[in-house]
């Protein structure tokens, strides 16, 4: 599982598309301050990659990277649209580029653009990356969109058709493209001598058809980048992106009011006053199509009783929640599309907080009041235990808010925390959540561009055989789940995704808390920086300005 269900520590917010402050005390357009290096731009998180190469990589920060020295075939934009990159035209059906069964997809793809070494880059790349994504010795995360593929046929160097097995709706936004995992195009001409990819050079120096180049990896403390001066569109405006991995955010507090820094991005939410104070500096909040929730055992009584799970989500007070884990910067929300999602239902009906409506369905459901408020039935006590991975902040905060607020209902609440990689290592490995050792665990997911999310839903995808970690199964879910995945014609996918929105909040496999909103913080002298919606925050960096 390379890992969208991920706890999320510090992810942070979304709101309009631009920014929420602006320190007055710019210079002006076409000047800067003296602390700023004209051209460099300096970003910073907290996040180390494992690799350079998100094909075969771990972390959300492989996949960030990769938009500065990488090529897809589209790049998804800040107004939510797909923008061709290494594909001249996003194929439809209404333009040809879809047959009409949905089975063929025929790309056009940009001629005249050369890998950072100099060789051109051709359909033979293309194709050479599908069947590097299907070899098993490859450590890739999720192959489902490459795996409808019965082939691709190259019908000349920059047109390839692929076929697929049946239709598959998501596949474009998928394909090499922003999806659940976004992986660039890969050299050909470099790496197919290579029985696998796990384990090569090019992972710590890519060569790439990006704006940027690799130039050095100084591992756990800088990554130098440079401009492309052959890229397609031309040079970038920037000469070099560094990017520093530090793991202290109150590190990189100071350093961005120091001035060491020009961009934080997906900051914490827990610092946002101390953000909102850092000098000449520009706050983003940006919707993202992501959100934190509680999963339920639904196989695991007493959570197996659809009335206790629901008494549980009336007990929450989520809006609480949000307030106290990211000062309101996060939002409420209800189901399994966030509010930045094409497929949102703003109409779904779930769950305000009333504490009476709960206490009423714990008694209905057999559950009285025993001598120290805590409920019991046939003499066992309503106690759960919420998994959460040790050292992170907000889970903690969490915990603590719920263990009150369930305790006024009559639920006993303990807390345990794992390891990140014990909390979502496989079943095989004794994984909590694959391995459905836990009743509650507090993680979060993220999808794709697509909001295509049959893995976390459908009865197929129970764990361990996927990511429903939930153990959920609703045959209505998978019914409206086939429609939206079999069609090409949008109006059809979103009222099939309002269903399943619908039927996925009644069941209540999990408890949405919030929709996150992407937390950016930049040096008013970087221009051009607009923050995408989904999988990265970065689409054009070619663009950047310092």
């Amino acid at each position: 599982m390379k890992a969208r269900l991920l706890a999320l520590t510090a992810a942070a917010c979304l709101a309009i598309t631009a920014c929420t402050r602006v320190d007055e005390t710019s210079t002006g357009s076409g000047q800067r301050h003296a602390w700023t290096q004209p051209g460099v731009l300096r970003i910073a998180s907290i996040s180390d990659p494992d690799t350079l190469s998100p094909m075969v990589g771990n972390f959300q920060i492989d996949f960030d990277l990769a938009m500065f020295w990488g090529g897809f075939l589209f790049n998804y934009t800040d107004d939510n649209r797909l923008l061709p990159e290494l594909a001249t035209v996003e194929p439809t059906q209404a333009n040809g580029g879809i047959t009409p069964d949905g089975r063929t997809i025929t790309y056009h793809l940009r001629r005249g653009v050369r890998w950072h070494d100099g060789a051109p880059f051709s359909a033979d790349d293309v194709i050479f990356t599908w069947r590097a994504i299907m070899n098993p010795q490859n450590n890739v995360g999720d192959r489902t969109a490459y795996a409808r593929i019965t082939r691709i046929d190259k019908r000349d160097d920059a047109t390839v058709a692929v076929h697929l097995d049946r239709p598959y709706a998501p596949f474009v936004a998928t394909f090499l493209t922003q999806g659940e995992i976004p992986i660039p195009v890969y050299p050909r001409h470099l790496l197919a001598r290579y029985p696998d990819l796990d384990r090569i050079p090019f992972n710590s120096a890519p060569v790439g058809t990006g704006p940027f180049k690799v130039l050095a990896w100084h591992r756990g403390e800088k990554i130098r980048m440079i401009a492309n001066p052959d890229y397609w569109r031309g040079p970038p405006k920037l000469k070099e992106v560094d990017y520093s991995a530090i793991p202290n955010e109150q590190t990189i507090v100071t350093q961005m009011r120091t001035h060491e820094i020009d961009l934080w991005y997906n900051a914490s939410a827990a610092l946002y006053p101390e953000i909102m104070a850092i000098p000449a500096a520009r706050v983003f909040l940006t919707k993202f199509v992501q959100y934190s929730q509680i999963g339920l055992n639904t196989q695991r009584p007493p959570l197996d009783d659809v009335r206790v799970r629901r008494a549980l989500a009336y007990g929450s007070d989520r809006r609480a929640i949000v307030t106290a884990t990211s000062f309101g910067v996060n939002q409420l929300g209800e189901g399994d599309q966030p509010l930045a999602s094409w497929a949102y239902d703003p109409h779904v009906r779930g769950y305000a907080y009333d504490p009476g409506r709960a206490a009423a369905l714990l008694d209905a459901a057999g559950w009285r009041r025993g001598p120290d408020g805590i409920r019991i039935k046939n003499g066992n006590r309503l106690s759960l235990a919420l998994a959460t991975v040790t050292g992170e902040a907000i889970a903690a905060r969490v915990g603590i808010l719920l263990q009150s607020q369930w305790r006024a209902i009559g639920v006993d609440l303990v807390v345990k925390q794992y390891a990140s990689s014990v909390m979502y290592a496989s079943a095989g490995a004794g994984g909590i959540v694959q391995g459905g050792k836990m009743d509650l665990a507090f993680t979060g997911w993220s999808s794709g561009v697509d909001p295509d999310d049959s893995m976390i839903v459908t009865c197929a995808s129970r764990a361990p055989a996927a990511q429903n970690y939930y153990r959920f199964c609703d045959p209505a879910v998978d019914r409206y789940e086939d429609i939206a995945l079999a069609s090409y014609d949008r109006p059809t996918r979103v009222a099939a995704y309002a269903h399943v929105q619908q039927l996925v909040t009644s069941g209540v496999p999990f408890l949405t808390l919030w929709f996150n909103r992407l937390l950016s913080v930049a040096s008013v002298d970087l221009h051009n920086y607009r923050p995408a919606h989904a999988v990265t925050a970065f689409w054009n960096t070619w663009e950047y300005e310092i």
